[in-house]
């Protein structure tokens, strides 16, 4: 309950005992003494507001209570003024509607666009302002008097007085303007795989950069594995148009997936600049090397490579990486058809001595001055590095060890002389695995290595590939990583996950 008092005031504030007060309890919601000055004829008239009696008949009682008053005034005028700062209100569904209703309709249209034998009713100012090519082809002075010409010779066959101007689009946007043009009036857009290219083209075309981020968000969200189709698909569209997020994501999902690609009927028909991409990348899960190279050749064989057979060879075997090959693999090498070729052989020849001085050099590397850090030497994700696989619902692997083999040092070999133990521990979806090293696996007192978790669906797509960082260990310290196992959309739940220990050079 609070009090409020009307004082009549004649130039300077009254005491208590010489004011005329009146009043009456009120209920007000707000902090004490709240204070609201009017003008009136007779003089200045202020209404306190008091949240007790006592509070009333404390007021004019000395300049303490006064001083008090004008700091409580000024913090109310302060609390007066952030509650009357002004808002930014908005009406985007009704403006968005409002404009939208304009779609393709001849009312207040100023501009007719003809794609093949489909004509659309525009509106200069709604296309100018999404799009900075349609903003140069309306309203610049050579466009305006281009179209106007135009118009006047065809003797202005629409009969409604409106400018025409005709678009060439290819086959596969034409089928899609109008969702195109849709978006510039509504700013929302149907999209599903079979129309993403096609409106994704007309967006870059036309410069509408929001439309192009929303194609390229969804695009990027369809091309994760296992959509490997999707990302195949894309894949030289992203590169075309210089989507590198999506260059991304569709290497990714393809290199996890590379092994059923090889083996695929697709595989023969890719393109050399596609093939070039995929044997760079390093991050390729693949059973051993031998599979690209073998892979390679089967590319070669095909019929559409005929013409550009050596062509193709001498620019693509040296991404062959021949140092990470068994001597069984590297001898079957020169006993294959490609070996015989006079003009390949001299090429072959260089890049199986470069593996075999790999082999030769890389255990001495503690006493003699030689690197092989260059990509050629490097392990990709080899699955036969495989030292482990785990149940993802198997819970007896947590808190316990687990001995694991691999080979000694960086030279590929048959022998698994190499011991290590993991360790692994599980927190909702979180896995942490810790690995340490034996005296048997190291070399000159340590073992260079690099992990990595690959996680798989029932029906064994690639649907995760984690890799640690790369780690110096002896028996002084040990690898630990982490992966967060992804839910999988359409797809059972994730079902194994292969531990793969990478020995690399120095």
């Amino acid at each position: 309950m609070l009090y409020i008092s009307y004082l009549k005031l004649s130039g300077l504030a009254p005491s208590p005992r010489s004011a005329m007060m009146l009043s009456r309890p009120v209920n007000l919601c707000g902090p004490p003494y709240k204070t609201m000055e009017f003008r009136v004829t007779s003089g200045l008239i202020k209404l306190v507001c008091f949240s007790s009696i006592q509070s009333m008949m404390d007021v004019g009682s000395g300049e303490t209570s006064s001083t008090q008053q004008t700091t409580q005034e000024g913090t109310t005028d302060s609390t007066e003024q952030i509650a009357c700062q002004p808002r930014v209100l908005k009406d985007e569904s009704n403006f968005i509607q409002n404009v939208g209703q304009f779609y393709n309709t001849q009312d207040m249209s100023d501009v007719i666009l003809k794609i093949g034998e489909e004509k659309y009713y525009g509106h200069k100012f709604v296309l100018a302002k999404s799009s900075e090519v349609f903003r140069t082809m309306l309203y610049s002075q050579s466009w305006t008097q281009r179209v106007a010409s135009v118009t006047a010779d065809s003797g202005n066959p629409n009969h409604f007085g409106l400018p025409e101007i005709e678009l060439e689009e290819s086959e596969e946007c034409r089928k899609y303007f109008d969702t195109f043009l849709k978006f510039l009036y509504t700013a929302e857009v149907s999209i599903s795989v079979e129309s993403a290219v096609g409106i994704l083209c007309l967006a870059d075309k036309y410069s509408v950069t929001s439309l192009k981020s929303l194609c390229t968000q969804y695009m990027v969200e369809h091309t994760r594995s296992p959509l490997v189709q999707n990302a195949l698909q894309w894949y030289s569209w992203s590169k075309a148009l210089h989507m590198e997020e999506l260059i991304e994501q569709c290497s990714r999902t393809i290199a996890w997936n590379a092994e059923p690609l090889l083996a695929s009927p697709e595989w023969h028909h890719m393109d050399a600049d596609f093939v070039n991409d995929l044997l760079r990348n390093g991050d390729l899960v693949v059973p051993r090397e031998d599979t690209l190279f073998k892979g390679l050749l089967q590319w070669l064989d095909s019929e559409e490579q005929s013409e550009d057979y050596l062509q193709h060879a001498k620019r693509l075997l040296p991404l062959i990486r021949f140092p990470q090959m068994q001597v069984h693999e590297l001898y079957a090498v020169e006993q294959c058809e490609l070996y015989q070729n006079e003009e390949i052989r001299p090429l072959l020849e260089q890049l199986i001595n470069k593996a075999y001085r790999f082999r030769s050099l890389c255990p001495q590397q503690a006493e003699i001055d030689v690197s092989f850090t260059d990509d050629f030497y490097l392990p990709r994700n080899y699955l036969d590095l495989t030292v482990d696989t785990v149940r993802m619902q198997n819970t007896l692997r947590f808190g316990i060890q687990v001995d694991v083999r691999t080979y000694v040092g960086p030279v590929p070999s048959m022998s698994r002389d190499g011991e290590w133990k993991i360790t692994y521990r599980k927190s909702n979806d979180t896995w942490t695995l810790q690995i340490y090293c034996h005296e048997s696996a190291l070399v000159g007192g340590e073992a260079r290595v690099q992990a990595a978790l690959i996680v798989t669906t029932q029906e064994g797509s690639v649907v995760q590939v984690e890799e640690s960082d790369i780690t110096v260990c002896s028996r002084g310290n040990h690898l630990t990583m982490s992966i967060t196992v992804p839910s999988v959309t359409g797809q059972e739940s994730c079902k194994t996950m292969a531990v793969l220990m990478k020995p690399l050079p120095r």
